[in-house]
C-alpha cells in the first residue's frame, strides 16, 4: 500500500504530465490558427516553415517535460527514477505500486477529457523515455486504450449539416462557404457557388431530382496554398457520397473555389500517405478522424492521424496494429520481395499491408555514405513538401520482434547486413532503429506482371512522377524502376532515399561528342566526370532498357533525356518560391473545365 504522502506525490505528477500534454496540444493548436491566417494573407512561405517545425513539436515538447520531470523524480529515490535522464537502466529501485497507481490516477484525469487517446499517447512517451523497456507494458503504460472516444462530451459540434433540394442548393453552398468565416473576400461567390452547383450535379446526376443532407467537417483543411472543406452528402435511398470543395487565393481572383471532387479515389489521393500534413483546428480530432474513416474506409485510423498533423498518434495506432496482426497471424515475417537494397534491409509479413526497413551496417559499391546520412534524408523527406510523389514513413526504435516469427534466411540477412542494429534477448530480437512503411508493389515488379495498357499507363505516370519531383525542388538521385513503387491508386511513389538532393545540387550536363572512334567505344567516359555532374542522356540506359517501354516512355517524356530540360526547371525553382501543387488532375480544375485562362 502506498502511503498518503506517496499517492499525493503520484497525483502531482499525472497532473503534470497533463498539463505538459495540454501545453503541446495547445501549440498544435496555434500553429493551425495561423496557418488559416497565413492562408488568408497568402503566406506562403510561413505556411512552408511552420510545416516544418510543427514536424518537431511533439518531440521538443516530450524532452523539454522529462528533463524537467527527471530532475524532480532524481529527488525521490523511492519512487524509480532513473539514475540520469533517458538511461538505459535504471540506477534505482523501480516502485511498481507508485507508478501503477501514478497511471490510475493519469487515467481518471483525462477520463473527461477532449483529446484522451492523445493524452494517453503523451503520457507512454514521458514515461519510455524515464523508464527502461523492462516496464512498457500496460502496467504502467497504455498498451491498448483505457478512455473510451465514444462518450466525449463535445460542447461544439464538429460536423455542420444543411438540408437541401436541388432548387436550394446555391444558397446552401453560399452559406458553407461563407461559414467558413475567412477574412479575405471571394472574388466572384456567385460564379463560385454557380460552378459547384452545375459540377456536382454532373458528377452525381441522381442528386437532381433527390432531396438530400450536405454535411462538413467545420475546421478547413490547410496545406500548402490551398483550403479544403472535407464531407459528404447523405441521401435516403443511396449510399453516402463524399465531397471535398478545394480553395485557392490569388492576388488577382481573390478567394475562389478550383475543384470540387466527388470520387473516393481522387479524395482519397489528397489524402494519401505520399503527402504533406494538413492544419486543422480542433478540440475533438478523435470525432474528426472517425468522420474520415466513413468518408475513406480504404484509409487506417493511423493513417488519418497521421494526415492532420498528430504524427505520433498515428504511430502509436500502428504499433498496435502491428502488435495485434503479429499475434494473430502464422505468417513469418520474411526477407521483402523484389531486387535487395544496398543500403536498406526490408522485411515484412506476406500478408501484412506495411514493410519494415533497416538501415545497413555497410553499404555495397557503389554506394557510398553513413547511417547518419540516410536518416538525415528521411527527414529531409518528411520535411519536404512531398506532393503525392515520396512515400512517408513512420520511425521507430527498439522494436521487439518474437524470434519465433522471424524467418530464418530474415535472421541471418539482419545479423549480416545490420548486426550493429539488433540485439537478441532471450525470445525477442530487438531492432535498435527502423522505418516502416506502406507497402507497394515495386515498379519493376509490376512491369514484368503488367499487361500493354497497364504499362502505358505506369510508365507514362513514372515520368510524370519524376516531372513531379523535379520541378518541387526534388532530384530522386537514383532513378531505376526498382526505387518506385505502385500504390494501390495505381499511382507511382519514389522510396529509396539514399541518393534524394535538392535540384540545385547536381549540375546537369551535356555528354561531349567523342572526338575519335576509339574513345566513343571506351569502356570508361572520355570526359571527366564531377561529384555531383549528371548527364540526363545516360538515363536512357538504364531507366527502361525494354524497348517498347522506352518507346511509350519517350512520348510524352523525352525532355528527361535532355539536360537542358533539368537545367530550366533549376533556373524556373529560384525565381518562383513555393511551387503551385494540385493533388488532383488539370481535368478536376474549374479553370480547365470553364476554359479559363
Amino acid at each position: 500500500m502506498l502511503t498518503s504522502s506517496s499517492q499525493k506525490i503520484s497525483l502531482s505528477i499525472a497532473k503534470k504530465i497533463l498539463m505538459g500534454f495540454e501545453r503541446h496540444y495547445q501549440n498544435i493548436k496555434s500553429a493551425s490558427i495561423e496557418a488559416k491566417r497565413c492562408f488568408e494573407e497568402k503566406e506562403w512561405e510561413k505556411i512552408e516553415r511552420d510545416s516544418k517545425l510543427r514536424l518537431n513539436f511533439y518531440d521538443e515538447q516530450v524532452d523539454d517535460f522529462c528533463k524537467k520531470l527527471s530532475l524532480e523524480l532524481k529527488k525521490q529515490t523511492l519512487y524509480g527514477a532513473k539514475a540520469e535522464f533517458n538511461e538505459s537502466k535504471s540506477g534505482n529501485k523501480f516502485n511498481s505500486e507508485f507508478w501503477k497507481n501514478t497511471k490510475n490516477v493519469y487515467t481518471e484525469l483525462i477520463t473527461s477529457h477532449k483529446q484522451p487517446e492523445l493524452a494517453e499517447t503523451f503520457y507512454n512517451s514521458v514515461f519510455c523515455r524515464i523508464f527502461s523497456r523492462n516496464f512498457y507494458n500496460n502496467q504502467f503504460i497504455y498498451t491498448k486504450p483505457c478512455v473510451s472516444l465514444n462518450y466525449i462530451d463535445m460542447d461544439e459540434p464538429v460536423i455542420d449539416s444543411y438540408f437541401v433540394d436541388n432548387e436550394q442548393l446555391n444558397d446552401k453552398f453560399k452559406s458553407i462557404l461563407k461559414n467558413y468565416q475567412f477574412k479575405c473576400e471571394f472574388g466572384n461567390l456567385d460564379q463560385d457557388v454557380k460552378r459547384l452547383q452545375e459540377q456536382l450535379f454532373k458528377q452525381v446526376p441522381r442528386l437532381t431530382s433527390e432531396v438530400f443532407e450536405m454535411q462538413f467537417i467545420s475546421t478547413p483543411f490547410i496545406r500548402g496554398k490551398c483550403a479544403y472543406i472535407v464531407g459528404k452528402i447523405v441521401t435516403q435511398l443511396h449510399a453516402d457520397i463524399p465531397v471535398l470543395i478545394a480553395l485557392l487565393n490569388d492576388d488577382e481572383r481573390g478567394l475562389y473555389v478550383d475543384s470540387l471532387l466527388t470520387d473516393h479515389g481522387a479524395i482519397s489521393i489528397v489524402f494519401s500517405f505520399s503527402r504533406s500534413y494538413f492544419f486543422i483546428t480542433t478540440d475533438y480530432p478523435s470525432a474528426i478522424v472517425e468522420y474520415l474513416k466513413e468518408l475513406l474506409p480504404g484509409k487506417t485510423r493511423a493513417v488519418l492521424y497521421s494526415a492532420i498533423g498528430l504524427h505520433k498518434q498515428g504511430k502509436t495506432l500502428l504499433y498496435r496494429h502491428f502488435l495485434k496482426y503479429s499475434k494473430i497471424t502464422s505468417e513469418k515475417l520474411i526477407i521483402a520481395p523484389g531486387i535487395k537494397g544496398m543500403v536498406m534491409s526490408v522485411f515484412t509479413f506476406p500478408m501484412y499491408p506495411y514493410v519494415f526497413k533497416v538501415i545497413n551496417d555497410r553499404f555495397a559499391p557503389p554506394k557510398m555514405g553513413t547511417k547518419e546520412m540516410v536518416k538525415d534524408r528521411y527527414y529531409f523527406v518528411k520535411n519536404h513538401v512531398r506532393i503525392g510523389r515520396l512515400a512517408d514513413t513512420w520511425e521507430f526504435s527498439n522494436v521487439a520482434f518474437p524470434l519465433k516469427d522471424i524467418d530464418d534466411t530474415l535472421l541471418q540477412e539482419l545479423k549480416k547486413k545490420a548486426a550493429s542494429n539488433i540485439e537478441i534477448e532471450d525470445d525477442l530480437l530487438i531492432v535498435k532503429h527502423m522505418y516502416i512503411e506502406n507497402k507497394m508493389t515495386p515498379l519493376n515488379i509490376y512491369l514484368e506482371t503488367a499487361n500493354k495498357k497497364q504499362q502505358n499507363h505506369i510508365i507514362n505516370d513514372y515520368g510524370k512522377a519524376i516531372d513531379e519531383l523535379i520541378n518541387s525542388n526534388i532530384f530522386p538521385g537514383d532513378m531505376l524502376t526498382k526505387n518506385f513503387g505502385v500504390t494501390r491508386q495505381n499511382r507511382v511513389v519514389f522510396y529509396d532515399y539514399d541518393e534524394i538532393t535538392l535540384m540545385s545540387t547536381p549540375i546537369f550536363k551535356k555528354i561531349p561528342k567523342a572526338k575519335t572512334y576509339e574513345q566513343e567505344m571506351a569502356s570508361e567516359p572520355w570526359y571527366y566526370v564531377g561529384q555531383n555532374d549528371v548527364f540526363p542522356e545516360e538515363f536512357k540506359y538504364f531507366i527502361l532498357p525494354d524497348p517498347y517501354m522506352k518507346e511509350v516512355f519517350n512520348k510524352k517524356y523525352k525532355k528527361l533525356l535532355d539536360a537542358d530540360y533539368w537545367v530550366s526547371v533549376q533556373e524556373k525553382i529560384k525565381q518562383n518560391g513555393v511551387m503551385d501543387y494540385y493533388p488532383y488532375g488539370l481535368d478536376k480544375r474549374m479553370c480547365e473545365i470553364y476554359q479559363e485562362k
